[in-house]
């Protein structure tokens, strides 16, 4: 044995001299970032000259200081803020010696606290840390369906803007986890975005029970799920639930990868009567041959192809009109994403569009407010 052995990693963060930070957002829909602790007497609060100021309506203009003691301790102090700081879910009175790993909350805002030794160039103890308890709540909720408010926007045919149904959109009233982007990055790191899919499609329904029945709910999907039979379960309980509800199933179009497994999954939607949709054609690679050997009863032509069309290149306009047209040979309606204005709507029309969805027709809202053409 050597006689002076080097030390393991959590001693050598003992005995050099660390530096501490919090992790966790600053402001309502950041992105988590570090902040460094940089001085003993760090503050934090509402108020212009703080640290850290944090405009959040439940902090106090000095809600809380950060010392750092010469053993290297963090010691963090509640300035009789309004709302309390609390460690790990409980309320400090005065200070507390913090550790690394716990999660302070000064008011609405959350942070978990870091270290890292001196020369270290990463924070080696949490590096892949990038959720809060709160956020873990906020998504099981979700999953549970108590929070997701679900918003509709219509889907017309071109000729003569009449609705045909409603595409369901995921929105939460949770600040942190209120777009589909937030929910679904959150859930796939924990492995949840099948459950909170179904989930979705399931508050999706529920929440348009008085719309017509003729007109189409076009629910998600996670790309993840076409490798589950969960999803066919899934469907079928919303089919029993809601027998007379016109439905259309939307996958993207990059997850069309499996032609067999394609094949066998629209025979089985057939057998619960709900329709296809390919959607965000053209966001990649328009992969339109593979596409037709399982056809969908619709494809939704990506925001890139349409934006702007009317404005757009001689060559621009044959590419577009070209794959329209041998979509409609095929007996699929393609449909036209991400209108914006009456020139694009006539444009697409004009080039053999027969459906088309976006803000000229109507933005997602949430159905106690949607107004739904019969």
């Amino acid at each position: 044995m050597s006689p002076n052995p080097e030390p393991s990693i959590s001693n050598n963060t003992s005995l050099e001299k660390r530096e501490w930070y919090l992790y966790g957002a600053i402001a309502d829909g950041q992105n988590f970032q570090e902040v460094q602790l940089n001085r003993s007497g760090f503050r934090v609060g509402r108020r212009f000259g703080c640290d850290l100021q944090l405009m959040w309506a439940t902090v106090s203009g000095n809600h809380a200081e950060f010392l750092t003691q010469a053993n290297g301790d963090l010691i963090l102090r509640d300035l009789d803020s309004t709302n309390g700081t609390f460690v790990n879910g409980e309320r400090i009175c005065g200070e507390l010696v913090l550790q690394v790993g716990d999660i302070v909350q000064l008011g609405a805002s959350e942070f978990r606290v870091l270290t890292r030794s001196g020369n270290a160039t990463q924070i080696l103890e949490t590096k892949d840390f990038n959720f809060l308890p709160s956020q873990l709540i906020a998504l099981e909720d979700l999953i549970n369906g108590t929070g997701l408010i679900p918003h509709y926007q219509p889907v017309v045919k071109l000729a003569d803007a009449g609705v045909i149904g409603h595409e369901v959109l995921a929105r939460s009233d949770n600040p942190e986890l209120s777009t589909p982007k937030q929910m679904f990055t959150l859930a796939e790191k924990l492995g949840l975005s099948d459950a909170l899919s179904t989930a979705c499609r399931t508050a999706g329904l529920l929440h348009a029970e008085d719309m017509p029945e003729n007109q189409i709910l076009f629910l998600n999907t996670h790309p993840s799920e076409l490798k589950e039979e969960e999803l066919l379960n899934s469907l079928k309980v919303l089919r029993d639930t809601n027998p007379d509800q016109a439905m259309m199933l939307e996958i993207h179009e990059a997850a069309v990868t499996d032609l067999a497994a394609m094949a066998v999954l629209r025979a089985r939607l057939s057998d619960l009567q709900i329709s296809l949709a390919y959607d965000d054609f053209g966001a990649g690679q328009a992969r339109i041959l593979d596409l037709i050997e399982v056809p969908p009863d619709i494809l939704k032509f990506d925001i890139s192809l349409v934006r702007d069309i009317d404005q757009s290149s001689e060559n621009h306009l044959t590419m577009v009109q070209t794959l329209v047209a041998m979509v409609r040979d095929f007996g699929i309606s393609p449909l036209a994403e991400g209108i914006e204005s009456e020139a694009e709507a006539a444009t697409c029309l004009e080039i053999g569009f027969e459906l088309a969805q976006g803000f000229h027709f109507g933005r997602p809202i949430p159905r106690t407010s949607t107004q739904v053409s019969t």
